[in-house]
């Protein structure tokens, strides 16, 4: 089958690979629509040339002419690469010479649809049967990972793709593959829950609106039950992180969302009266990192110098080396129902296990979209706190955990 792969943008995590929906017996063509993307700018100055050789392209009807420009338009991240090339596919696809459309996804994928509809077979989609994600943990764990169980629960689930120390993420997956590629930002548009802009594909916010009718978090807290993670006291998560955090509009990036050392030592302090306290702080050797630099500030070496009873999760690591540092907190986080946390991955990942998760959260998108408020619950019915402060921080803890007014 001759088969034309249409791609809109060059990150890996939104593109298709020939091997993933192709067999060997098929002729492969890939269209870079998105290489034709130079920004708004030039997309502007573009346009007139673009829109004037659509019109005038032999041997198109007026009303060909009228739907490919519809389509083009609304076809989100590549409308320039989508003008250039729309008259050419439709020409093949006429000619037999595209016996089939293929992308990523077909969401607002106008051109795609238009293309399949006229062979008369639906695309086909990645999407509709696998991921692949190598983005941020916390977009991941929003996203992603909520789609591929929906996928599984439906029977639809046939491959997973995802960073190192992923696999336990999506356990539910029968053909797992991690790769060794830096975790980066990567927009979570073209997911179910995503949200489209117009001026610009890709919204540089969360959705304003929760689509949870392809979402269904996993349950964590079950599948990952294991009784060695017990303590004469209740445990007590507070997890934390020292990394470069970057916002619109600046260039720098800087520690933002975190608990700074002296709040740390009071917050444990507090907590360590009833709790057996499991201090989490990834250093770089643990975790996948990503674009956001992680700074060490010395927090670890101090929860220890003051408080010698607190676990650290780099303690628990080396006791159970077998595990890796994902499985590790799973199986951690699945006897544990009192967390802290802080804006980012460990916020998603304690709120995936019921109870209750307090949130330190100063700045960031979940902030500006309430999302603590309208829809973090979601991923286990847990109770979710959040709060902008040190101080609120330490009175959310004596309330929700001490029982303290």
């Amino acid at each position: 089958m001759k088969i034309a792969i249409l791609e809109r943008f060059d990150d890996v995590s939104r593109r298709c690979e020939k091997h993933e929906i192709t067999g060997r017996e098929d002729e492969v063509a890939v269209w870079d629509l998105g290489r034709e993307w130079k920004g708004w700018r030039a997309l502007i100055k573009r346009w007139p040339a673009l829109v004037t050789k659509l019109l005038l392209h032999e041997p198109l009807s007026v009303n060909d002419r009228l739907r490919l420009l519809s389509v083009c338009f609304r076809t989100g991240g590549a409308q320039g690469g989508a003008l250039a090339a729309a008259p050419e596919l439709l020409g093949r696809v006429r000619r037999g010479q595209i016996e089939r459309i293929a992308c990523y996804s077909v969401k607002d994928f106008a051109l795609a649809n238009l293309l399949a509809k006229e062979i008369g077979i639906p695309c086909l989609e990645l999407l509709s049967h696998q991921t692949k994600y190598f983005g941020e943990f916390g977009f991941e764990l929003l996203a992603v990972v909520p789609y591929a169980y929906w996928l599984y629960r439906q029977g639809r689930l046939e491959r997973t793709v995802g960073g190192i120390d992923t696999r336990c993420l999506y356990y539910f997956s029968e053909k797992h593959e991690e790769r060794a590629v830096q975790r980066h930002y990567v927009p979570i548009t073209e997911y179910p829950i995503g949200e489209r802009g117009w001026f610009q594909y890709d919204l540089s916010a969360f959705p304003s609106s929760f689509d949870m009718r392809r979402w269904i978090p996993p349950p964590y807290r079950e599948a990952f039950r294991d009784e060695r993670f017990r303590w004469d006291k209740e445990i007590c998560i507070v997890s934390n992180k020292v990394s470069d955090e970057y916002f619109p509009g600046e260039a720098q990036g800087r520690p933002t969302n975190f608990i700074g050392i002296q709040v740390l030592l009071r917050l444990i302090g507090v907590l360590r009266e009833r709790y057996q306290v499991i201090y989490s702080r990834p250093r770089p050797s643990d975790i996948s990192i990503d674009h956001q630099k992680i700074h060490e500030l010395g927090d670890i070496e101090a929860v220890k110098d003051a408080f010698p009873d607190t676990m650290t999760i780099q303690e628990l690591h080396a006791r159970y080396s077998s595990l890796t540092f994902n499985q590790l907190q799973m199986r951690l986080y699945s006897s544990c129902r009192r967390f802290v946390s802080v804006l980012g991955g460990s916020a998603y990942l304690a709120s995936y296990f019921g109870g209750t998760n307090i949130v330190l959260a100063r700045r960031g998108w979940e902030v500006d979209c309430g999302a603590y408020d309208r829809w973090f619950d979601r991923f286990s019915d847990a109770r979710v706190v959040a709060v902008s402060s040190d101080r609120e921080l330490l009175h959310a803890a004596e309330r929700e955990f001490l029982g303290r007014c």
